[in-house]
């Protein structure tokens, strides 16, 4: 299936328009007033339904038609909408290219590393095709080593109104290495007028490679450790950051990558001087028509990374993916909010029968306060999801064990919490369902007054989650015992 993107955008206004006047679901379920009330919330803060996965009967719902913050719930359909368009057995290249003529070990002409948007590549992947690259008898490049990451959009960061070293919002790119995160470490002099030691790892589960694309700019104050400097145009240096040393900080954390093709190209280049392979610093480049390929690396299938994207939660593994399947779609695709409306866009016109009103999404991943999905909207997704995208949900949430009999995914921010899913009842019954609970107010406010500097959440959204997790608790033993 290949639409351009305003052939879908009109068909999605079709689809509004035809739906925009269906009825809104209604059904008697348990009585939830008590759970909601004991837990400090208001009925109006929260929405679900429960239905069967089969007809798409309700069974039980509250403000099914209430747009809320989908948070890492939207990670399921963007998964399920990934498996459908690129298939379960879908395996993500990263390969190297060599151009010119190669006679006693050099290489008279350019190196090429080309990235194929794989969410799992790591430092292990690079040295794989090292070796390969080995077995040509290549010990030298004369000409430049270059890195191609025209697969996909390159992107800075998933969302702009995160903190600024939250690893978890990190850049996107067709070459993205370790989950597109560095760890940082800082060492206070051992005497005085010595400089405080600092040092960039990019990590992988076999060891630490220096980061050559990260620089640290020392310098000194109150209230913020780090801070982002803008880089100048083309800077071969990569990305900067100012650090300030506060008091009791941890000596070691972990910050984004917001380069993370330039990132990858300075891994590959130090792991390449370990394998004896001297490499010139790596520049912007595409592959020629000529060029010849030299090594190739795939990643596991589809199938499997999903599922860990669906039980770890990453984000960026989720924008990967969520891309590379938009863009088969549309290859004219260039942002996540554009990604997002073409991946979804099927789905949606599969259910027109479904009010699609106030739908929202930014990402693939959920990490925007601004995505909105209703719980209505949310069973639609999840019905043409299909039994075997709903096979990979996990038992947990957060890494804490569900009841038995619920699998689903779940989704937390600040004043958002969401889980959705198929929960089994005590009686037996398969069902499906999705929960949200949101304080739009308390969310708001926060983000107006929102310092990117500042990485902790405030007290009061850490207490509201806690409240937000035992309502959901609660509602779920109430689910399984009375339906």
């Amino acid at each position: 299936m290949r639409l351009p993107t305003f052939s879908i955008l009109f068909l999605l206004a079709c689809v509004s328009a035809v739906s925009a006047c269906a009825s809104p679901y209604s059904a008697a379920g348990p009585d939830d007033r008590g759970a909601i009330a004991r837990n400090g919330f208001s009925a109006d803060d929260v929405g679900y339904v429960l239905f069967d996965p089969d007809s798409g009967a309700v069974v039980a719902e509250r403000q099914p038609a209430k747009p809320f913050a989908p948070a890492s719930v939207a990670k399921l359909p963007a998964m399920a909408a990934a498996l459908a368009v690129l298939g379960p057995d879908h395996r993500f290249e990263t390969t190297l290219h060599v151009s010119g003529r190669l006679g006693n070990g050099v290489l008279d002409g350019d190196l090429i590393l080309k990235g194929g948007g794989d969410p799992s590549l790591s430092s292990e992947g690079l040295a794989e095709l090292l070796r390969d690259l080995g077995t040509l008898g290549v010990t030298q490049v004369t000409g430049r080593f270059l890195y191609d990451t025209s697969a996909l959009p390159e992107m800075a960061e998933i969302d702009a109104g995160q903190p600024w070293t939250a690893g978890y919002n990190t850049g996107v790119g067709a070459l993205s290495l370790n989950f597109n995160r560095f760890r940082f470490d800082w060492a206070r002099p051992a005497a005085a007028g010595q400089p405080v030691r600092v040092s960039a790892w990019s990590v992988s589960d076999t060891g630490r490679v220096p980061l050559d694309s990260v620089t640290v700019q020392l310098g000194a104050g109150a209230g913020a450790a780090f801070t982002p400097l803008a880089a100048a145009v083309g800077d071969p240096e990569g990305e900067r950051w100012r650090f300030a040393p506060q008091p009791g900080m941890a000596a070691s954390l972990w910050l984004p990558v917001t380069r993370p093709g330039l990132a990858t190209a300075h891994v590959f280049r130090r792991l390449a001087a370990e394998a004896g392979i001297a490499l010139p610093a790596p520049a912007p480049g595409a592959v020629p028509p000529t060029a010849t390929l030299a090594a190739l690396h795939r990643s596991e299938p589809l199938e499997v990374l999903a599922r860990q994207v669906l039980r770890y939660s990453n984000n960026l593994s989720a924008e990967l993916i969520g891309l590379t399947a938009a863009r088969r779609l549309d290859p004219a695709v260039q942002t996540l909010p554009e990604s997002a409306a073409v991946l979804t866009a099927p789905a949606m016109m599969a259910a027109p029968r479904t009010d699609w009103t106030g739908l929202r999404l930014l990402n693939h991943s959920g990490l925007s306060a601004a995505s909105r999905i209703t719980p209505a909207q949310t069973m639609a997704l999840i019905r043409g999801a299909g039994p075997a995208a709903l096979a990979l949900l996990p038992g947990e949430d957060e890494g804490k064990v569900l009841p038995p009999g619920v699998r689903a995914k779940s989704g937390t921010l600040a004043y958002a919490k969401a889980l959705a899913g198929t929960l089994t009842t005590a009686k037996g019954r398969t069902l499906g369902f999705a929960f949200f609970v949101t304080d739009e107010p308390q969310r708001a406010a926060m983000d107006r007054t929102m310092d990117r500097r500042i990485a902790e959440i405030p007290p009061e959204a850490r207490a509201w989650l806690v409240r937000a997790r035992k309502l959901q608790a609660d509602l779920l033993e109430l689910w399984i015992a009375g339906l």
